[in-house]
Parts: C-alpha cells; sequence; structure tokens
C-alpha cells in the first residue's frame, strides 16, 4: 500500500507540473497543392478505369471507381491520373447494408485528353478474402502489424466505405507521394528509383483511437508516421485496452521504426498507462502485478524513455523513480524474461536486447 501511495503522489506531481505548460500541436503536413485536381465518381461513372479487371464482376458485387486525383507524382513532366476503386455492393434499394467493399485497388497512368489510358502502376491494397477476384496484373500489398503489436483486425472487419486517399510530399522530396487509407489500414505509395513502390503499408485501428496520421515532427521537410493501436489485455476481465503509438520516420529509403522519438519525452502517455495500472491495482488487486501484457508495454516505454541522453525534467522524476537491472533492462521487461509465459513478447524483448541496453 505505500508503494501505491508513493507511485499515486508522484504521478498527481508530474500532472502538476504538466498542467504549467501549454502544448501546441500544429498541422504541418503539407495537404494543399494548387497543381492537385480530385474528382469523385457517382456509381455510374469511372466505368473506363474498369477495363483493367475482368469482363464481369463477381455475382451480387460490382467495380466501383471512388476517387481520381490528377497531378504530376512521378519524374515525367506529364500529369498522372491516381485512380481508387472498390469491389463492392451495387446502392440499391434492395441492398440496405450497399457499400461494403470487399477488395480495393489504386490505378496510376498516362491519361490524354480522349480518355486514353497507358497504366503505369496497379496495385491491389485490400482483399477481405471473402469474393473471389483475380485481377493478375495487380501488385498485391502485404500489410504489416505496428513493431511490438501481436494481434491484428479481422480482414471482414470493414464498418463502412472507408476508402480515400491524398497526394503530399511524405518524404520530402519534392514529389508527391499517395496516402492511403482503406478500412484498418494506411499505405504509403512513392516515386522511387525510376518505379512507384509501397514504402509503407500497416494495420491501425480506426474508431474510439485518433487516426492514423502524418506529421512534420521537426519541420525539417519529411513527415513521420504515427499508427495507433488498441491493445487487448485478456489476462484481466473487464480491463480497458491500451493505447499504443507507432511512429515510423523517413530514412531516405523506408519508413522505419523510431518509438525512442516518440516516448521519451511524451510525459502524458506514460502518466496515462500509469493511471490505468493504478486503476486496475485498485479494481484487481495483486493480479495486476501478474499481468504480462501491461509489464510487457509499461516496459518498453521505460525502455525507450532511457535510450535518450538527455531527459526533461519531468522525464528525469520518472525515470529516478524507476526500478533498472543492472544491465539497465526495465524491472517489467526483466519479469517478462523470468516469469512470463507469452513468447511472442519474451522473443520482442530478445530482440531489443540484442545490442548493449541504453545508458541512463
Amino acid at each position: 500500500m505505500k508503494l501505491y501511495l508513493q507511485t499515486t503522489l508522484l504521478v498527481f506531481y508530474i500532472l502538476l507540473l504538466l498542467s504549467a505548460f501549454s502544448i501546441v500541436n500544429a498541422d504541418t503536413s503539407k495537404t494543399t497543392n494548387s497543381k492537385i485536381r480530385y474528382q469523385r465518381y457517382s456509381w455510374r461513372e469511372g466505368g473506363k478505369y474498369h477495363r483493367f479487371f475482368p469482363a464481369t464482376a463477381p455475382e451480387g458485387l460490382s467495380y466501383n471507381t471512388q476517387l481520381k486525383a490528377t497531378a504530376n507524382i512521378d519524374d515525367t513532366p506529364e500529369r498522372e491520373s491516381v485512380v481508387l476503386m472498390l469491389l463492392d455492393v451495387p446502392t440499391t434499394q434492395y441492398y440496405p447494408f450497399a457499400g461494403k467493399w470487399v477488395q480495393a485497388f489504386l490505378l496510376i497512368a498516362d491519361e490524354t485528353e480522349a480518355g486514353v489510358l497507358k497504366k503505369k502502376a496497379f496495385f491491389k491494397l485490400f482483399d477481405s478474402g471473402t469474393h473471389a477476384l483475380e485481377v493478375p496484373t495487380a501488385k498485391s500489398i502485404e500489410l504489416q502489424s505496428p513493431a511490438f503489436v501481436f494481434t491484428e483486425p479481422p480482414k471482414d472487419a470493414l464498418k463502412s466505405r472507408a476508402a480515400a486517399f491524398r497526394l503530399v510530399d511524405l518524404t520530402g522530396d519534392g514529389t508527391l507521394d499517395i496516402w492511403v487509407e482503406f478500412g484498418y489500414a494506411v499505405a504509403v505509395i512513392s516515386f522511387q528509383d525510376g518505379e512507384f513502390k509501397v514504402v509503407f503499408s500497416c494495420y491501425t485501428v480506426p474508431g474510439l483511437l485518433p487516426d492514423a496520421e502524418y506529421v512534420d515532427l521537426d519541420n525539417n521537410g519529411t513527415c513521420e508516421i504515427k499508427i495507433p493501436y488498441s491493445i487487448p489485455v485478456d489476462e484481466v476481465p473487464g480491463a480497458p485496452n491500451l493505447p499504443w503509438v507507432s511512429l515510423y520516420e523517413w530514412d531516405g529509403t523506408d519508413y522505419v521504426l523510431n518509438n525512442e522519438r516518440f516516448y521519451a519525452e511524451n510525459d502524458e502517455f506514460l502518466i496515462r498507462l500509469l493511471n490505468e495500472y493504478n486503476y486496475m491495482l485498485l479494481r484487481h488487486g495483486s493480479i495486476i502485478n501478474l499481468c504480462e501484457t501491461y509489464k510487457f508495454y509499461l516496459g518498453l516505454v521505460h525502455y525507450y524513455r532511457q535510450s535518450e541522453i538527455s531527459f526533461s525534467s519531468v522525464a528525469n522524476e520518472l525515470i529516478r523513480h524507476h526500478d533498472y537491472g543492472q544491465d539497465g533492462m526495465p524491472s517489467e521487461l526483466q519479469w517478462i524474461l523470468e516469469h512470463g509465459k507469452d513468447e511472442d513478447y519474451i522473443q520482442a524483448i530478445k530482440s531489443i536486447w540484442k545490442s548493449p541496453p541504453p545508458q541512463k
């Protein structure tokens, strides 16, 4: 009980410190470009782009052109057409649940004023696996799970026709990239080394959590990507899901994980985790101390925080009151290695501890 009171007082003290500061989260993303022209389509429009599909759609479904953008997105002087198309339930009065699509595609093509199309790239963004439609000319995107997340949403869990894209220079090379959102996932397609490539793709969780987003955190001209996820705490009935954010940054070739940048000085995120831990401690007692999920993600946050050389004053206070082993490993991660049963957590900890432990 004494340890619990000390932790609660520490969290309250930190909240008071944070209240003295005002945080401005400016959106620095480049979403406006006068040379981009977007066009939405009704159900009876956009049929000319369907020539890249089989002549007949699966029974009960139809091809649906959703959105087109016209802009220069490669190294040629001409403008390209970027077209988002879905395999969708037709909208009629007999289909009250119309609009639930099962496959999504993105076409990049040269297009003349006469409507002549020359395909440059064709991607299958998503396939729920519920309807057979083979499009051999479309390159499938393999969606990744966020780093250190070991669950993914079911493929048939689409809840709406939430599929869209925008053109924005994410990589800072002066050429527009394609940011695509579809179902429970996002992807980035970029013109690199003379061709269109998928440089990022990841599952995420829409709804109650913030959407996945891109933002230039340090105003250096390249955008970082934030991927939120909701972690179920299966060991404790009734426990709220834990929030988790994976941060990726452009390294000149690909988007790579850099969670240290997100967690090192994110006091609010750590305080939220500690408050949830204290709530579960009051509700379930010491059982929460045996919960591998809480220990794993709390330990990861502490690992990322101590990997930074310099800390804010609040972060120093948090680090000073936390337990680390002789090799610098956070106590939560050490406990999982010694007592844990979840092999995913154990292997994840070993993977980040291959290199020398971070220095305080």
